[in-house]
């Protein structure tokens, strides 16, 4: 009986088998007809793709699929930056080749950073912008600062005399939560990270998601999030590299000498505006490994001022005074000094996937940066960071899938001698964060994910106590829960709450809500509220540092966490050629931790305090316009308006913000041309500055506010690339085209609010994929 049952299976199986009929597609990029490698096809027997098995196309787009004899079958493709596309194959027909297109407007792109779960961008309910790592790249842009600057509305990021500043939608970056591969980093200076960290060839896309977000990511997520995708390779082998030269900002020192007393400081302040990278990856069964190195050095320069100082002291701020006074200096300030850098950085993904429900990620990145200054003071910065971690995640079937993670990053900043091998440690930042998070999609509509997670932040410093290193810390653990409800395939909820323990501020929660309603393919309307925290940095609390006597920061112990709450309302229309998007949002603060500029003994302070409260309104605009097959049209719009505090301006946020680009593409098998125009605009701003004005009426003197006012201004670049035998791409830029430089550098901190730019700069950039080159080399011959 045994042996019979035996037989019996080994007939079924037999029988199966010679039922199944192989069926092989391939699949090419329209326009080019390149094989699109590593694309994900779903096929299945029923139409509504029920029980459907996947396979991933090879190097050659190639993918074989079986289908029952003489039967029938329905399959459908997806791949990062080209539209989803569905077809029906039958047995015993020649094998097709099917042709993508390329999603120009990116509605099809897979968003994760809104709700922690991926799903395509049309069907979010969370509004986010997506910016592809190679769109960037193939604009000209420099650098993570530069692309960022130009592609989101109502973002300014500009390069101060000692780093950089970031300001988004009325808030800066205390309020603006940076994400590599949805987890946090430190190292900040002033709120400010070293976004020279970021290497933009290394950056798949990146999304952005405005307004509250702390249900899912906390702390700083009161403003918005800006998560940053690194690639991983879908192919066997894939290695590109590059290299890009600038022209100088600015020579200082035409024949340094290594006789010169000051030889390094002049060598290290021209240093050459060039980069170079490479980055490589290979997908070898169960393993995936991605590797990205990038080189970067830059020149410091100066920045004059075409203008005299001009103070305002206005009687809607001072109402004390008989008038408005205005103050004129006699000579113009000095220049300002940019910091040229030189810095690597390296990062390293491995994969282990034996199976479809289970994925093994290890990863770890270091980054190095010299910061070379225009001070002759023998001493330069140094900044180092080591980064680590991993991640498990394991899925069962469709119930539920378990994420656990521990990420960590150590950062530490030197002051280094330019003749003496030695520097001294000045500041020591670390954090290390665990998380575990279950996902679940087992109820009919419902997307539910719970988590937690602790964050240890702790900061040595030599600015906290008369210039001796110090340390401080702070302790948080966070529960999060959303359910994203999919009603029909009209209506699609989202509600979450996060609760948040501090040791120092005790517990808060977090609620949200969005909405998301789609009457047919070509329209949605959104709405969301949600309520955000930030508890006080380390800084803020602690902070006491004099620099050099220009101006001073203060931390104020007694500070409160600041809690706001963002309600959003927008609408989205889309074809297949236009996209528009249209968003109103406020955003109410209590206690909001403010930074407010004050002048004691003729040295500006900044210092942190709790506002009553303080109210945003604003709106954004977003266009895509696909003209022809050729031109497409981007255009963005931003508008805020932050209440006074007493009638004071504190907030130093222009109300006015656009971007706008033109991009032209021209494809063959073998050749691609392209060329971008882009546009910045920044409107004016104007704030109060608290100082101390004589009033000769009276014969006194009183502390009045002054208005700062800085001009708008426009920037624009044009970047044009040709792409050879689709293996070697050049490209030549120009940035500022216009040559746009700052008149005024204003009455000592409109430092912190002017682009440092020195005007127009051409640069030119090689790129290679040397595998695909090697390969091309020996089908010639």
């Amino acid at each position: 009986m045994r042996k019979l049952f035996l037989m019996t299976c080994l007939f079924l199986t037999a029988f199966t088998a010679l039922a199944q009929e192989r069926v092989s597609l391939r699949f090419l990029e329209k326009g080019t007809e390149l094989p699109v490698a590593g694309a994900k096809v779903a096929y299945s027997p029923r139409q509504d793709m029920r029980g459907a098995i996947y396979a991933v196309t090879d190097k050659n787009g190639n993918v074989s699929l079986s289908l029952p004899p003489r039967g029938e079958g329905y399959y459908r493709i997806t791949m990062l930056g080209y539209i989803p596309l569905s077809g029906k194959i039958s047995a015993g027909e020649p094998s097709p080749v099917v042709y993508l297109e390329e999603d120009v407007l990116g509605l099809n792109e897979v968003v994760v950073t809104g709700s922690r779960t991926e799903r395509p961008l049309k069907r979010s309910p969370v509004t986010t912008q997506v910016l592809s790592g190679q769109a960037m790249v193939d604009a000209g842009y420099a650098n993570l600062q530069q692309a960022l600057q130009q592609e989101t509305p109502g973002l300014n990021i500009q390069k101060v005399g000692f780093g950089n500043e970031i300001s988004m939608q009325g808030l800066d970056a205390r309020h603006v939560l940076f994400l590599m591969d949805g987890e946090r980093m430190t190292g900040d200076m002033a709120g400010n990270l070293d976004y020279e960290r970021f290497n933009l060839h290394a950056i798949d896309r990146i999304e952005i998601v405005k307004g509250a977000s702390s249900t899912l990511y906390g702390s700083r997520a009161t403003g918005a999030v800006i998560n940053l995708i690194t690639k991983k390779s879908a192919r066997p082998l894939s290695i590109d590299a590059g290299g890009r030269y600038g022209q100088m900002n600015e020579r200082n020192y035409k024949n340094p000498s290594k006789k010169d007393f000051l030889y390094m400081f002049e060598k290290n302040a021209d240093r050459p505006n060039f980069q170079a990278w490479t980055s490589g990856g290979f997908k070898a069964g169960a393993f995936t490994s991605q590797t990205d190195v990038w080189y970067s050095s830059s020149d410091a320069f100066y920045l004059y001022q075409a203008e005299n100082d001009r103070k305002v002291y206005t009687k809607e701020a001072n109402p004390f005074l008989p008038h408005d006074i205005v103050l004129e200096s006699v000579l113009p300030r000095s220049p300002m000094g940019i910091e040229g850098t030189e810095h690597v950085s390296a990062s390293q993904k491995l994969w282990y996937e034996p199976h479809e429900n289970l994925t093994v990620l290890l990863y770890g990145s270091a980054f190095f940066m010299n910061t070379y200054d225009l001070i002759q003071d023998l001493n330069f910065s140094q900044s180092r960071d080591f980064t680590g971690g991993a991640k498990v995640t394991y899925r069962l079937k469709n119930r539920f899938t378990v994420t656990g993670s521990l990420h960590s990053d150590f950062y530490d900043r030197f002051k280094r001698h330019e003749r003496i091998d030695e520097r001294l440690k000045v500041y020591k930042s670390r954090i290390v964060q665990p998380r575990l998070s279950v996902t679940s999609d087992y109820f009919r509509g419902h997307s539910l994910i719970f988590g937690i997670e602790h964050i240890t932040d702790d900061l040595t410093s030599d600015r906290f106590v008369n210039r001796v290193m110090t340390n401080r810390s702070l302790r948080e653990t966070e529960y999060f829960l959303q359910d994203e409800w999919t009603v029909n395939r009209r209506w699609m909820l989202s509600a979450g709450i996060r609760t948040n323990f501090s040791r120092v501020f005790g517990f808060m929660g977090m609620p949200k809500l969005a909405v998301k309603y789609s009457p047919d393919e070509r329209w949605s309307f959104r709405a969301n509220a949600s309520m955000g925290y930030r508890s006080p940095s380390i800084k803020e609390l602690f902070f006491n540092w004099d620099h050099l006597g220009m101006f001073q920061i203060k931390g104020n112990e007694y500070l409160r966490p600041e809690k706001n709450n963002y309600v959003s309302f927008g609408t989205e229309y889309s074809n297949k050629r236009l996209f528009l998007s249209g968003t109103l949002y406020s955003n109410f603060f209590r206690n909001k931790i403010e930074g407010v500029w004050r002048i004691y003994d003729m040295q500006y302070n900044f210092e942190y305090a709790n506002l009553e409260s303080q109210q945003l309104l604003g709106s954004e605009v977003l266009a895509r316009w696909r003209m022809t097959d050729n031109f497409t049209l981007n255009g963005t719009y931003s508008f805020v308006d932050v209440s006074k505090n007493k009638g004071i301006q504190v907030n130093t946020s222009s109300p006015h913000a656009a971007t706008g680009s033109l991009e032209y593409r021209y494809r063959k098998p073998d050749y691609q041309l392209s060329a971008v125009f882009n546009a910045s605009f920044m409107g004016g701003k104007e704030f109060d500055v608290q100082d101390r004005v004589f009033v000769e009426e009276e014969g006194r003197s009183y502390d009045a506010y002054f208005r700062c006012d800085l001009p708008a201004y426009t920037l624009c670049n044009v970047s044009v690339s040709q792409t050879f035998r689709n293996r070697i791409r050049l490209t030549i830029g120009v940035d500022n085209i216009f040559n746009y430089k700052p008149r005024t550098l204003g009455s000592g901190i409109t430092m912190f609010n002017i682009p440092a730019t020195p005007g127009t700069r051409a640069h030119i950039q090689l790129e290679f994929k040397l595998d695909d080159v090697k390969n091309v080399f020996n089908r010639k011959r």
